[in-house]
């Protein structure tokens, strides 16, 4: 049993195996119920079928429509009774697959999820690449649980673009907790949103539509004319039938003139059919969506402002309108009815559904956006609490408003799963800059990632991997990944120098900078290396950035005795019958080791 947020809960890992076990019986059942039905129907059909063609042949015909009549009610019943079993069976496959995904998370099997947000990667960001935020083996394919286009878009801005102020952590942190806690309504959510059709397309094409109008069927005389002329010709027509005070031509040329009429603007009514046609099935499932939010009575500030946009401009609610627009759907969706032509002719059918559209899109059209932003966040949001359920040993890290620090207690790679060492480190106003040596494959690189990525999960409400973690708010800065870019003739060096040069100007604009420098230098030689990092490690700490810089370099070492703010820490490795052995463990000081010899020999290549 474990505490989040002061409410007491089973182990992840037990809740997620007891889920999957209840959604695999239940699908068995809905299986056999589906079975039962199509038998079901199929003998329905054979005895109503036999019975119907025996009374018709003994001329019993009153008989024989009757059976034939309840006979198709039956068949249609069962139709509509298989389709809606079918519906609750893919929705509980849904939630089992979430179920089994959620086991590989904890399992440590989530880099094989498909979905890695790869075309997210951008090298130019300022960590996101360094720190594995997206891409294989990445923070997003570890936690994403978006369904829509809108959620992976705002899950991506959340990690890429931090919060700002302690205020809004410590808001989201609460929406977060209070996300983590609802299991339940989570898996459900996450569930209807794996029946989007086609989920990657970007809705702006329907944000579009939804805002675009045709100022025609708002024409309050149109709007009259089409409502009239159809009851004045439905009028004539039954004056002409049971009376002769109209003669029949009349009503021809009403229904002549109401088909000239339908000729017209009929191109563009049908692509704005099509339309309805091409969004309806996108929509319907945003709908179930924005009910889930709109039905839940949510606690956390955050999530009830997000939930108080659920309306139009107008103040209606967003479920209702959309409804709206679905019945609008209902009425157009008989147009290939061999029937429909005289239903339209008769109606104007075109007209009505089209001056009832344009209504719905002057009142809540304009609203779609607003609507799909937030089921986005609360995806986004949903995705970050897997964080904090998984895991609910890490802790929430403290924001504190004074100038540097990061200071935590057993501190480990949430990426790293059971393979994670942790380490104690701190950085303050003291000592804000940090020289880390050690030998090749020590871990330098890694610890480096750790507080980084650490630093993110503070900055986007997540609770991180360690046992104690402070932190005040700084930008994040990394250069640890350089390499070449043959399209813009960018050598790996100069793009290193480039990336250095954001860091300068950061700090020089005044904004408290937190650096990760991996091998500062390493694309040129050993005393341009050496001159250049002494002079950018003293101009980054007169200009009061903070950071940390992994080196092989050990004369660097000495600008500890030259500049107070300067700590040396090392990583070292050992030997267990000539075995080379790391056990990642951050020590202050100098390193003493050195293994590059033995890492070129157990390649298998012999120098000597």
């Amino acid at each position: 049993m474990t505490e989040i947020g002061g409410q007491t809960l089973v182990s992840a890992y037990n809740n997620y195996v007891n889920k999957l076990s209840t959604y695999k019986d239940l699908i068995q059942e809905q299986n056999k119920s589906i079975k039962i039905l199509v038998y079901f129907r199929f003998f329905t059909f054979i005895i109503d079928f036999s019975v119907t063609v025996y009374t018709f042949i003994i001329k019993s015909y009153l008989v024989s429509i009757s059976v034939f009549i309840v006979s198709l009610a039956i068949f249609i019943y069962l139709i509509i009774e298989k389709s809606k079993a079918i519906n609750k069976r893919n929705y509980s496959m849904a939630l089992k697959e979430i179920n089994e995904k959620a086991l590989k998370r904890l399992n440590g099997e989530w880099k094989d999820f498909e979905d890695d947000g790869s075309e997210f990667k951008d090298k130019q960001h300022s960590y996101s690449d360094d720190l594995d935020i997206f891409g294989e083996c990445s923070l997003f394919q570890w936690i994403n649980s978006s369904k829509t286009f809108v959620g992976r878009e705002k899950l991506k801005n959340r990690l890429i673009h931090p919060l700002s102020t302690s205020v809004d952590i410590n808001t989201i942190q609460q929406s977060l907790h209070e996300l983590a806690m609802n299991l339940e309504w989570r898996q459900q959510f996450e569930a209807e949103g794996m029946v989007i059709p086609n989920q990657n397309i970007n809705p702006k094409e329907l944000y579009k539509w939804g805002k675009d109008k045709n100022e025609l069927y708002t024409k309050p005389w149109l709007i009259l004319f089409v409502r009239l002329l159809p009851c004045l010709t439905l009028i004539l027509i039954t004056l002409t039938y049971f009376t002769s005070l109209i003669d029949f031509k009349l009503p021809c040329f009403t229904i002549f003139l109401q088909t000239i009429i339908l000729f017209i603007g009929a191109k563009k009514r049908s692509y704005t059919f099509n339309n309805i046609y091409k969004y309806k099935g996108i929509i319907v499932v945003y709908l179930r969506l924005l009910s889930s939010i709109a039905d839940k009575d949510f606690k956390s500030d955050y999530l009830r402002q997000l939930k108080s946009n659920l309306v139009t401009y107008e103040g209606e609610g967003a479920v209702t309108a959309i409804k709206k627009l679905a019945t609008i759907y209902d009425k157009i969706s008989d147009r290939q009815n061999s029937f429909f032509m005289i239903f339209n002719i008769s109606l104007l059918w075109d007209y009505q559904c089209m001056i009832e559209f344009e209504k719905w899109r002057i009142n809540s059209g304009k609203s779609l956006e607003k609507w799909f932003d937030v089921i986005g966040q609360v995806e986004a949001l949903s995705s970050i609490s897997n964080i904090i359920y998984d895991n609910p040993q890490w802790t929430v890290p403290l924001i504190k408003d004074c100038d540097f620090i990061v200071k935590a207690n057993g501190l480990g790679h949430p990426l790293l799963g059971d393979k994670k060492v942790c380490n104690d480190i701190t950085i303050n106003n003291e000592k804000n800059i940090l020289l880390i040596t050690g030998s090749n494959m020590s871990g330098k690189s890694t610890f480096l990632r750790t507080i980084g990525i650490n630093l993110v999960l503070s900055y986007i409400g997540a609770t991180v991997c360690a046992e104690k973690f402070e932190c005040s708010l700084m930008k994040i800065i990394t250069c640890m990944r350089t390499s070449d870019n043959l399209e813009n003739n960018i050598s790996s060096f100069y793009a290193e120098i480039l990336r250095i040069k954001m860091i300068v100007e950061e700090t020089r604009k005044n904004k408290k900078v937190f650096f990760l420098l991996d091998e500062l230098f390493k694309g040129t030689n050993s005393i341009d290396r050496h001159d250049g990092a002494k002079a950018l490690i003293k101009q980054l700490g007169e200009q009061g950035a903070s950071g940390l810089i992994s080196t092989h370099d050990l004369e660097l070492c000495d600008l500890q005795y030259e500049y107070f703010r300067i700590k040396n820490y090392n990583f070292q490795e050992y030997y267990v019958n000539n075995e080379i052995k790391f056990d990642y463990k951050i020590r202050e000081g100098v390193s003493t080791t050195k293994n590059a010899l033995y890492l070129i020999k157990l390649a298998g290549l012999d120098l000597e």
